[in-house]
C-alpha cells in the first residue's frame, strides 16, 4: 500500500474517532465525574381526578437507544420508580421530559389536557405522605414516596392513593436485599451498574 493511501486512511480513522468522541462529549456534557456517581431511586404515582396515570408506554421510558432525559427518567417498562443521575434535577423537570407540565396551579398532560386549581380542586405534591410547599423546586431523594395529585383535597380516596405509592425503590437502591436483587438497568450510558 502506498504511503499516500496509508496517510489518507489514517486521516479518515482519526476523523471518525474524533467525531465519535465529540458526539459523546457533547451529548453527555452535563455529567461530571461527581454527578455521574448519583443514582437515586424514588417511588411515585400521578393521580388526576381519581385516575392513576399509566406511564409504562415506551414513549415515557428511556432506553439505551432513546433517552428521555439523561439525568432523570423511567426505564424497563416500570412506571413507578424514577431514577435520578445528577444533583439538583427537579421532579418538575422529570415530568417535563415526559411531556407533562407542572406549575404551581396546574398539571398539563402530554395529551394537552390541563387540570388547574379551583376553589374545589387542587394540585398537591405529597412526599412521604406530606404535602410539599413548593412542588416546582422539589428534588426527589432516595426512597421517597411521591404522589402528584389533582382533585378534591377532601377526596375519600386520597388516603388510598397515598398508601398505594409503592416502596420498590429500595430494591433498585439495594437497601432492602431481603426483598430481592435489582434487575439490570438498561437506560443508556447513565445506568450501567
Amino acid at each position: 500500500m502506498s504511503r499516500k493511501i496509508q496517510l489518507g486512511l489514517t486521516s479518515i480513522i482519526i476523523a471518525v474517532i474524533a467525531s465519535a468522541a465529540y458526539y459523546l462529549y457533547t451529548k453527555y456534557e452535563p455529567f461530571s465525574p461527581k454527578s455521574s456517581e448519583v443514582h437515586v431511586h424514588s417511588d411515585f404515582i400521578i393521580v388526576v381526578n381519581d385516575r392513576v396515570l399509566d406511564l409504562t408506554d415506551e414513549k415515557y421510558q428511556s432506553s439505551a437507544k432513546k433517552e428521555k432525559h439523561a439525568a432523570i427518567h423511567l426505564h424497563d417498562g416500570k412506571d413507578h420508580v424514577v431514577h435520578r443521575h445528577a444533583e439538583g434535577v427537579t421532579f418538575a423537570e422529570f415530568l417535563s421530559s415526559l411531556g407533562i407540565t407542572l406549575t404551581e396551579r396546574c398539571i398539563t398532560l402530554d395529551t394537552e389536557e390541563s387540570f388547574c386549581q379551583t376553589e374545589e380542586e387542587a394540585v398537591v405534591l405529597f412526599v412521604n405522605k406530606e404535602p410539599v410547599s413548593n412542588p416546582l423546586t422539589y428534588v426527589n431523594q432516595e426512597e421517597d414516596q411521591i404522589l402528584l395529585y389533582f382533585g378534591r383535597p377532601n377526596n375519600a380516596n386520597l388516603e388510598t392513593y397515598l398508601m398505594s405509592v409503592t416502596d420498590e425503590s429500595c430494591i433498585f437502591s439495594g437497601t432492602c436485599p431481603e426483598r430481592g436483587v435489582a434487575p439490570p438497568e438498561s437506560c443508556g450510558l447513565t445506568c450501567e451498574l
